[in-house]
């Protein structure tokens, strides 16, 4: 059943500063009661931000003929009620105020389409070459594994792409994220080269990121739990954040004190109309012999090893699977991390053909 409010929309001063620098002129009447509709109750932001687009564009078609089409961006974040109440209109999906008579104001971007071509004829052009500097510049590289924000929570995945050009801008990266039960895998954008929106997976403190912790462990189905590399008590190392004065991984000693440790706190999520839970249970809990203590989410090589089998040649990045050691008698020898497996490597391979991890490829 369709639903409507009476309300008073008022420009915000930077919008009509942007449609006076556009050249637009809407003649917006701020005191106009207007009639909002949608087809479904309640009616939240985005239906008001949506008829109010539909309007913008529908008022400067009139105006013009149709002849430098716009479209009109408002944004809901940005929207306040001000009337008897003094109401507030939160974030997106949730519900307007339930009277008639308030009034909102609205920040409000629209590009016309002469204005589209010139911002295009001004984008910049990047070479193949200065894609690879600023690659270089980058904290992660294609194949890593990172946690990106995505709202109320994180979301675990590997990197696909970097330095990727989008219309006006570069984007660091292009995610794709682990499926979760209600979100399947998706190609994620990273706007931003910064750890609050997108962070390298380690071993989280689980005292200031555990809900890192919990994004990204593997959520099992019911109570199967498949078998682990190491039991209470073996000595492991973990890998923690990348030491702050060369950026290459840290490895921290310590021993197995419990397996399947059950994780604290809250354990429901929700972005928008989709939930679930987190999972209820992790791979390890590690005791650090230098003091301290971490949860391991998930039995990987990147992040856990058996003690003395840290990095010889530390990485950025993930940390490599297959590794060529040099041994104590100075003969060398090629070590699956993840299968502990060894082979003695012959004199004759060399070291670039295997050191070469296949898991990393461009």
């Amino acid at each position: 059943m369709a639903v409507s409010m009476k309300l008073r929309v008022q420009l915000s001063e930077q919008t009509a500063e942007w449609f006076k620098y556009q050249g637009i002129d809407i003649n917006w009447d701020n005191k106009e009661l207007l009639t909002v509709t949608c087809q479904e109750s309640p009616l939240t932001i985005e239906e008001v931000s949506s008829w109010i687009e539909a309007r913008v564009e529908n008022m400067y078609d009139y105006q013009t003929g149709g002849k430098d089409r716009q479209g009109a961006d408002p944004d809901p974040l940005d929207q306040e009620t001000h009337g008897a109440r003094g109401a507030r209109l939160g974030r997106p999906r949730q519900p307007t105020p339930q009277g008639d008579g308030d009034t909102i104001i609205v920040d409000c971007m629209a590009i016309t389409d002469s204005m589209a071509r010139r911002m295009r004829a001004q984008r910049p052009q990047y070479t193949e070459e200065d894609l690879e500097e600023i690659r270089k510049k980058l904290r992660f590289d294609l194949n890593d594994r990172v946690l990106c924000f995505c709202g109320p929570r994180w979301l675990s995945g590997h990197v696909v792409g970097s330095a990727v050009p989008d219309d006006d801008t570069l984007l660091p990266y292009l995610v794709k994220t682990d499926p979760v039960p209600g979100l399947p895998s998706k190609t994620i954008s990273v706007p931003s080269d910064r750890d609050e929106v997108c962070t390298q997976e380690v071993c989280f403190d689980p005292e200031s990121e555990l809900h890192l912790v919990k994004s990204a462990a593997t959520l099992l189905a019911g109570s199967q739990r498949p078998k682990l590399r190491f039991a209470a008590g073996d000595k492991v190392a973990c890998r923690l954040k990348n030491d702050p004065k060369d950026g290459l991984e840290t490895w921290v000693a310590g021993v197995v004190s419990s397996i399947w440790p059950e994780l604290p706190g809250e354990r429901k999520w929700q972005i928008e109309n989709i939930s679930g839970e987190f999972p209820s249970v992790v791979a390890y809990k590690v005791d650090f012999s230098t003091g301290g203590w971490v949860y391991c989410h998930r039995d990987h090589h990147a992040l856990i090893r058996r003690d003395g089998m840290q990095p010889q040649t530390r990485v950025k990045g993930i940390s490599k699977r297959m590794e060529v050691r040099k041994a104590n008698d100075g003969s060398r020898e090629q070590v699956d991390h993840q299968t502990e497996r060894r082979k003695r490597m012959l004199e004759s391979d060399s070291d670039g053909d295997s050191d070469v991890d296949p898991q990393r490829k461009r």
